[in-house]
């Protein structure tokens, strides 16, 4: 039975009661996301052997579902009479349905069709964990958001060791049928124990300001006009190209075997470092944000994260110094995604937070992922060393973007008076 307590906002420095049990939540509410395309990606050689498609067939397939996918994220705002217990729990447990589904798919048509599925019920995520996290703790975003970001690299972390041995051992119809069980879990997990958030009480504060007024202009518009959040949002959409937690994932394992022509052991080592410094650097970086100030450790990690992209690519004698330069791309790259949403929070203050955070997410992760087909035309046309290039060359652009030059002052957390 769901329990129908309501958080309030935590405006002072300290920690309350259950307070880190609410991040625990929303943390591990983002692993199991992450769950679902960490494991899902480890059965597609299977299913194309098993169906005989091509690998265009499945990259349209994950490229129009990516697209789709993350301009729906833009819906959170048309979403917010619903809880966010109630989206990510149901968000949770229907991608377990669609997983155990998909396991027992006679042909790739019913396959694509359930991936793209799950890639509509996955969107409340990101926009709605990261307003309740933000909404909740006005003082502590940068490292609420980094435990949230943390979640789902965990959760890409470890997912593919457990699917990858049920492959090898039972195949990978029973693998999915395995997946799907702690996905369906985390959702009744959070049924149980995630509070509503402050903005679902009538007549309180946060409610007044969630709620959108006769006459008063639309979230889009607001934001238009918000100089701040549009160059934060741009920014977002442009480093999009070197994202740790989108681009990194998909073509760093390409690069390491086809690239850099090293054994499938090695590979794994590598990556698998680069994604434990995804867990590690955006814990550091958030933390430090919200003692420094934001701008100034998001700039940091821009331009170290550029110089790390240049450093990946060059050609190493032994795989431990390239070990080492991944441990460091992963630590700055994936500190963007944090860093960058709770900089954007900053901007626009407590009110319609979802919504807000919606247009965020529909634009920097809908239209970023073009960059998955920009990058790969990049590699095929001049290589993976150019391609690199390029996303620090975004990095760098972004770090312009959100530089004192175009945003004049420091923004720090609005404070929602509730």
């Amino acid at each position: 039975m769901a329990r129908n307590d309501v958080i309030e906002v935590n405006n002072g420095e300290g920690w309350r009661s259950g307070d880190k049990k609410i991040v625990g939540l929303l943390t591990f509410s983002h692993a199991v996301q992450h769950f679902y395309a960490a494991g899902l990606a480890l059965t597609y050689p299977f299913v194309i052997s098993a169906f005989h498609v091509s690998y265009s067939s499945l990259g349209i397939l994950l490229a129009v579902s990516g697209v789709v996918g993350g301009l729906l994220q833009g819906a959170a705002g048309l979403a917010r009479r619903f809880s966010a217990r109630f989206l990510l729990s149901g968000q949770n447990v229907s991608l377990g349905v669609v997983t155990f589904l998909a396991a027992f798919s006679p042909g790739f048509l019913i396959y694509g069709l359930l991936r793209f599925i799950g890639a509509l019920v996955l969107w409340p995520q990101h926009p709605v964990g990261s307003a309740y996290l933000s909404e909740t703790f006005p003082k502590k975003r940068g490292t609420v958001l980094s435990w949230h970001t943390t979640g789902g690299t965990l959760g890409t972390l470890l997912v593919p060791i457990a699917t990858t041995a049920v492959i090898a051992n039972f195949g990978w119809r029973t693998a999915l049928v395995a997946l799907s069980i702690p996905m369906a879990l985390g959702g009744l997990v959070l049924i149980g124990n995630l509070p509503l958030e402050a903005s679902r009480t009538k007549g309180s504060d946060a409610h007044t300001q969630a709620s959108r007024q006769p006459g008063e202009p639309s979230m889009f518009s607001q934001i238009v006009k918000n100089k701040a959040a549009v160059l934060v949002i741009i920014a977002s959409t442009v480093s999009a190209a070197g994202r740790g937690l989108g681009i990194l994932t998909a073509f760093v394992p390409i690069y390491l075997k086809n690239g850099a022509h090293l054994s499938t052991v090695t590979v794994g080592l590598v990556y698998t470092v680069l994604v434990g410094g995804g867990v590690v650097g955006p814990l550091i970086a958030g933390w430090l944000s919200d003692k420094i100030g934001r701008k100034g450790v998001l700039m940091a990690a821009y331009l170290g994260g550029a110089l790390s992209f240049v450093l990946f690519v060059q050609k190493y004698s032994s795989p431990w110094l390239l070990a080492l330069v991944s441990l460091f791309v992963g630590m700055l790259a994936y500190s963007e995604s944090p860093l960058i949403q709770s900089l954007f929070s900053d901007t626009i203050g407590p009110s319609q937070a979802r919504a807000a955070f919606g247009i965020f997410f529909a634009i920097a992760y809908g239209v970023g992922a073009l960059w998955f087909a920009l990058i790969g035309f990049i590699i095929d046309k001049y290589g993976f060393q150019v391609a690199f290039y390029i996303m620090g060359l975004s990095f760098v652009v972004s770090a312009v973007l959100i530089s004192p030059k175009f945003i004049k002052s420091q923004s720090h957390p609005q404070i929602n008076p509730h």
